[in-house]
């Protein structure tokens, strides 16, 4: 009877010490920042920092939303429907983060 309550109690601590363990590592959250259009963006194209125009796109082909993939920081958006400015505005998109921007 001693001997099966020693080696319950050896069995008991050897487990609760092998589950001790540290572990190490780095949460690193996602590099890339989105832009999300949202509204009335029927017929509208997008300038991006300068880029070439493109067409605004809400849902992407799969029946997703379209996100718009930038490096984090502030750029200039400026969005024309029938070659009349709509919206032109400067944005600041942090890390990892996506930014919606309505167009009425």
């Amino acid at each position: 009877m001693r001997k099966t309550i020693y080696f319950f109690l050896i069995t008991c601590i050897f487990m609760s010490l092998t589950a001790c363990g540290y572990k190490e590592g780095i949460v690193q959250s996602s590099t890339n920042s989105y832009l999300q259009f949202t509204g009335n963006i029927h017929n509208a194209f997008v300038t991006i920092d300068d880029s070439d125009p493109f067409p605004i796109q809400s849902k992407s082909e799969n029946g997703k939303t379209m996100l718009y993939q930038v490096s984090s920081g502030k750029h200039k958006i400026v969005l024309k429907r029938d070659n009349n400015v709509v919206l032109n505005r400067e944005v600041l998109v942090g890390q990892g983060m996506t930014k919606e921007i309505h167009v009425r």
